[in-house]
């Protein structure tokens, strides 16, 4: 009787720690969940000087507020996700560039980082620039190359939104990363 016990009580301890391990991200509060990823935010280097605000409700994140870099939109929806417990996060952060670039410089500079970086030689890319926006068109052979352009681009002042067409990968694959 005591063997049958051991292997009852063997599947059923698993179970039990699992649960543990799984239930508090789930039962987290609204409260802690906003209260950490402000906490994150604010000890970000990358983010000072940003006026980001956090809404929680029911897991749901909303991120609102400006930042001066589209990189900085990045960063604030890296974290939000990253946050235990959260299920979905819907970044409403708009940015604001403190010194406007023209789009003709910003495709200047985003072709300067195709050009100088040999990964990216082969995909064929075609950037088209329009009140900020950057459309980036290419045939990346690894999805690493697209997160690496879209980071540096994000970098360059100026620029308020990335799009992505083209070469199977769609920009809700890439947006999480």
């Amino acid at each position: 009787m005591k063997k049958k016990m051991k292997h009852i009580t063997g599947p059923i301890l698993i179970l039990i720690l699992a649960l543990f391990q799984v239930a508090p991200a789930l039962a987290r509060s609204d409260y802690f969940i906003q209260a950490e990823i402000e906490a994150q935010l604010a000890e970000s280097e990358e983010l000072r000087g940003t006026k980001i605000e956090v809404h929680v409700e029911q897991r749901l994140v909303v991120l609102s507020g400006t930042g001066r870099l589209y990189e900085q939109k990045l960063i604030g929806e890296r974290i939000a996700w990253t946050t235990p417990g959260v299920s979905e996060v819907d970044n409403e952060i708009k940015v604001v560039p403190t010194l406007p670039m023209s789009d003709a410089a910003i495709e200047w500079k985003t072709k300067e980082i195709v050009k100088f970086n040999v990964r990216l030689n082969a995909a064929g890319i075609v950037v088209v620039v329009k009140n900020g926006v950057v459309t980036i068109q290419g045939s990346f052979s690894e999805i690493s190359d697209l997160v690496f352009l879209k980071h540096e681009v994000a970098k360059i002042e100026g620029v308020v939104d990335i799009r992505v067409t083209g070469g199977g990968i769609t920009r809700s694959s890439i947006d999480k990363l």
